[in-house]
């Protein structure tokens, strides 16, 4: 099980303007978090699905909703999650304007009016507080780093280090955001780095850090699916190539795990 109700709570929560900041929770069930035997009960459409969305305006609105979120996942075999960039109400409000100009524009008769309302919230949209998600999985957590040539290496990262080098990345902006404004006041930003524990391994929540120059540190840091190939030597200055698929380990506008059953 996992249960990051607390450290979403105290650490994730902030809110600046509380009639604008709303944080975005989803209750999702997801087909391999069922039996064979419910998928084929509940059917294709079913088994994995949007069970509910909280858009939760306070910490105390949260507070609230925990034992409703807890019987939601218990009940549907579902998780919680977090949207972890608060949305700005007032735009996500214009957004819905138009959404709902757009249906009835388009005669979409068929349309859910809660449909509309997820899609306004949850697009991208502008944050007032940026934050980055670095997933990592235990089980992929080694680097290949192939050259031109035929060397290959291997480095098998650890959380720690992880932390260490994004920790360093923010500090070289807060080094910079200094020098060019000496009597600002400096907001440490790696005293917003969390670790958040998921299924398979963690969520670092970070601010934005320098991505070029940590890409040149550690080539897992970025967003999508990468193939790479590996020399194999299979003879006197002979080598085939292995293909490797990697997931990077970044995600600039994603969810975090609050329950788990």
């Amino acid at each position: 099980m996992i249960d990051n109700f607390e450290i979403v709570k105290n650490k994730l929560l902030t809110y600046i303007d509380p009639q604008l900041d709303r944080y975005i929770v989803h209750i999702l069930r997801r087909t391999k978090d069922i039996s064979l035997e419910m998928k084929n009960e509940l059917g294709s459409n079913e088994s994995q699905r949007l069970i509910k969305t909280y858009y939760v305006n306070s910490v105390e609105y949260f507070e609230k909703k925990i034992p409703a979120i807890k019987e939601l996942c218990d009940s549907n075999n579902a998780r919680a999650y977090l949207i972890v960039q608060p949305k700005d109400n007032f735009e996500c409000l214009i957004n819905l304007g138009k959404k709902i100009f757009d249906t009835i524009q388009n005669k979409n008769y068929s349309v859910k009016p809660e449909h509309l309302m997820r899609q306004a919230y949850c697009e991208h949209h502008k944050s007032r507080l940026k934050r980055w998600i670095i997933d990592l999985d235990f089980n992929e957590m080694t680097e290949y780093r192939c050259d031109d040539g035929y060397n290959c290496d291997k480095k098998v990262w650890t959380v720690q280090e992880v932390k260490e080098l994004i920790i360093e990345e923010l500090r070289e902006i807060q080094k910079y955001e200094l020098n060019k404004s000496p009597r600002k006041h400096a907001t440490w930003l790696e005293d917003s780095v969390y670790e958040i524990p998921t299924k398979n391994g963690v969520h670092i929540i970070t601010n934005p850090f320098n991505l070029q120059s940590a890409q040149k540190k550690c080539g897992l840091m970025f967003e999508g699916r990468k193939k790479f190939a590996e020399p194999i030597p299979c003879g006197p200055d002979e080598y085939e190539y292995k293909y490797h698929e990697q997931t990077g380990w970044l995600h600039k506008d994603g969810m975090t795990p609050i329950y788990i059953p």
